[in-house]
């Protein structure tokens, strides 16, 4: 059924969405763009930016892979109502994803916003399993719904285009998604590993948030303004235009 939904998407893609941007590079931008290379997508915040895209899925997966089997087996949970249960932070995640989508095009230093949406997010993988109140655990999971990863990756998504000329999006965003998608490895491994490790699954969502902690302490130390190299090149951009 998913599969023949995938085609209908394609199909509908190759058929209305019409991409009609070529991008000529100037003299003056090729000789800059030579000069740079690679070196821009691996500037400080480039590097900041996926080690929190990191953190922030690793979180992500590892609550969806394992959240069913942990209220199966601490917190007491019928079958039946894990996925429903499970299924409060996609939900959540929806307004959330658009809320602060919408914020972030109105805000000019991101820096702030994703730093405080990095504190809540560890608050509530912290909350989730620390707390034996099942109502605060709802809570908690919706809450980390609207202001998890998927509130997170448009913020993130944004900042990478501030830093990054709009000829390298697309190199920039393939090593923005390796970087996070590569936590959908590791995450259900170590989760699985440390609650047999420890004989407590709570473990792994407590990693989840001190990661996600430790990523949004290091975006402190982004530059709140792209590099200068970067500029030059959006300047020239612009000025084709």
């Amino acid at each position: 059924m998913f599969g023949v939904l995938t085609v209908v998407v394609a199909l509908l893609i190759g058929l209305f969405v019409k991409d009609d941007y070529r991008h000529k590079q100037s003299a003056k931008e090729k000789q800059m763009m030579e000069h740079v290379n690679m070196k821009v997508l691996f500037s400080k915040n480039h590097l900041i930016t996926y080690i929190l895209i990191f953190c922030s899925l690793y979180g992500f997966f590892s609550m969806m892979t394992w959240l069913p089997y942990y209220l199966q087996t601490e917190r007491g949970v019928s079958g039946s109502q894990t996925g429903i249960i499970a299924s409060l932070v996609p939900w959540a995640s929806i307004p959330g994803a658009l809320l602060f989508g919408f914020l972030s095009d109105r805000i000019k230093n991101k820096k702030i916003l994703i730093v405080l949406l990095s504190i809540l997010g560890t608050v509530c993988q912290f909350v989730i399993p620390y707390t034996n109140s099942f109502s605060y655990m709802i809570v908690g999971l919706i809450v980390y719904g609207l202001i998890g990863k998927l509130a997170l990756d448009p913020v993130l998504i944004s900042y990478i285009a501030d830093n990054t000329p709009s000829s390298m999006y697309s190199r920039a965003y393939s090593i923005f998604n390796f970087a996070g998608m590569s936590s959908s490895i590791f995450a259900p491994y170590i989760t699985g590993y440390l609650a047999e490790a420890t004989g407590k699954i709570e473990i792994g969502f407590y990693v989840s948030g001190v990661l996600l902690l430790v990523g949004g302490f290091l975006f402190l130390f982004s530059d709140s303004k792209p590099a200068t190299t970067v500029l030059k090149l959006k300047r020239i951009e612009i000025e084709k235009v």
